[in-house]
């Protein structure tokens, strides 16, 4: 392989990812790139990061468009010196091999093999869009949703279909100017519904739900705590936006319950259980785009106010999408809440590898008692039922004497 010629593939970012969609080109085909210099953003699963240049060189050829999807390892673009010719550049995306990645992604994608690969020396041919393929970065999806606008059937005027910041601006105020002057159509005899595709997002929530259902027996305990010395602590800590929330607190509980109880912090894995000296707690936090969990390390040796103070940040860097790959990374355990929405208690599916996760129902009023439900999924791979209920148990009596 020609030193001069150098590889952009799909980066792995975590253990679990197993495919990137690329959310925008920072450079183009013939602008010289830097070492370390920003090159794309690809979106995984919950977050969307830059993925830097891999050496100095002029970006000769993009071999997927912004909006796609590939597996990691496959081949996006090359980096070559300006005297590679274009011969070189063909004999080494027909013959480069992806890293081993635990994957097994095409060496280029599909449509690097036809002409529209994107290069210097040559106009591209422009593919046209597939049938029912929505081509939108992540920040145009989210502009459109927030102007209500439907992208199923909207025609992007940008490479290839692909729907610009201007398209989506336009169709807004046609819909606001539609509105104000058409009268309103006599109803169909049938609605047909308006296909809102996935975006990366929840297609690999999808992805991942779905496969740990079907891979992970499954099963629960549930448990009914007392809480009344849980909210009469919150009083005690006072007003103002610093003060506690309820799930902090519980999660507080959480992190100094697990280390007691090593089979319950820990990921299964096929020869035996990998278990973890400390919490690190995965707190689930809704988006637009669906649920992220991102990871409180070492959640044990925090005290309350800097356990609440860290769950805060991260509560405010996912409403920014601020988060990054290392926010997501090596949670042992994970709580989800659903109490603010009322929910009395629900069942939660296990994030593989880890071996077990907690829900959180709402805090019901009954006179005078006030009682919330704890929900404990469990690997039967990795745990047994009374393993599972002893961990509930000590969290039960720790949120009761709190």
């Amino acid at each position: 392989m020609s030193s001069r010629i150098v590889a952009v593939v799909v980066p792995k970012w975590g253990l679990e990812m197993t495919e990137g969609t690329v959310s925008s080109w920072l450079k183009q085909p013939g602008d010289m790139v830097a070492r370390g210099e920003p090159l794309i953003e690809v979106e995984s699963e919950k977050i969307v990061n830059s993925l830097d240049a891999p050496a100095e060189g002029m970006l000769r050829r993009i071999l997927l468009d912004a909006g796609n999807i590939a597996a990691v390892g496959t081949l996006i673009g090359v980096i070559a010196d300006a005297s590679a010719s274009e011969d070189e550049l063909d004999r080494f995306i027909r013959d480069f091999r992806p890293p081993d990645t635990g994957n097994a992604p095409a060496a280029v994608p599909a449509a690097a093999a036809s002409a529209a690969v994107t290069t210097l020396a040559t106009t591209p041919a422009i593919a046209a869009p597939d049938a029912g393929v929505v081509r939108v970065s992540p920040p145009v999806r989210r502009l459109a949703e927030s102007l209500g606008v439907s992208l199923a059937g909207l025609r992007g005027s940008g490479p290839n279909g692909r729907i610009l910041q201007e398209d989506v601006e336009q169709a807004a105020q046609g819909k606001a100017s539609g509105a104000a002057a058409a009268p309103e159509a006599e109803p169909a005899a049938a609605e047909t519904p308006r296909l809102e595709p996935w975006n990366a997002t929840r297609r690999a929530i999808a992805r991942r739900m779905q496969d740990a259902a079907r891979d992970i027996p499954h099963f629960f305990l549930v448990t009914d705590v007392d809480a009344t010395a849980l909210l009469a602590l919150r009083e005690r800590l006072g007003g103002g936006a610093e003060r506690p929330s309820v799930n902090d607190l519980i999660v507080h509980a959480v992190a100094r319950t697990l280390p007691g109880h090593p089979r319950v912090n820990a990921h299964y894995s096929d020869d035996g259980s990998l278990v973890f000296a400390h919490a690190h707690v995965a707190v689930a936090m809704a988006t637009p785009d669906g649920v992220v969990a991102p990871v409180v390390a070492y959640a044990d040796r925090l005290p309350l106010a800097e356990l609440s103070a860290a769950l805060r940040t991260l509560r405010e860097r996912v409403a920014q999408r601020k988060l990054g790959k290392e926010d997501l990374q090596g949670g042992s355990f994970t709580v989800s809440n659903l109490g603010m929405y009322g929910v009395r208690e629900f069942t939660s599916i296990i994030t593989p590898p880890q071996s077990a996760s907690l829900a959180v129902g709402a805090v019901r009023k009954d006179g005078a008692a006030s009682t919330l439900a704890l929900t404990l999924s469990c690997d039967h791979r990795a745990l047994d039922g009374a393993t599972g209920a002893a961990f509930l148990r000590d969290l039960k009596h720790d949120l009761e004497r709190s």
